[in-house]
């Protein structure tokens, strides 16, 4: 038997927690991706705005850092009509790929 969180169990582990879901390029967490999200990116990034409730869906370019280069992707994308983010985009998802950015406060699924 196991102890977890107070509770004797006996041969049954509790289900994992469940990834959090969220949409690529949804940096502000408004439910769609557009140039707000530009900016909310770039005050983060340079006027120490307060950080993305999901730092995966900033990560833009799914290389697990939070840079420049995310906003670039998402504007060539957003107005030039390059490739669209990897999933989790154009719907909420989890990430597929592991890094060490997270969501602190996911957005609602």
């Amino acid at each position: 038997p196991d102890l977890i969180d107070g509770v004797v169990t006996v041969g049954e582990q509790p289900p994992p927690p469940l990834a959090p879901r969220f949409i690529r390029g949804d940096i502000n967490a408004s439910g769609k991706v557009d140039i707000s999200d530009f900016t909310f990116l770039g005050d983060y990034l340079f006027h120490s705005a307060p950080v993305p409730p999901c730092l995966d869906a900033g990560d833009v370019d799914d290389n697990g850092i939070l840079d420049l280069k995310d906003g670039i992707y998402l504007i060539d994308y957003l107005f030039k009509g390059s490739t669209q983010p990897p999933p989790p985009y154009p719907v909420p998802g989890i990430d597929p790929t592991e890094d060490r950015l997270d969501c602190l406060n996911p957005p609602p699924a």
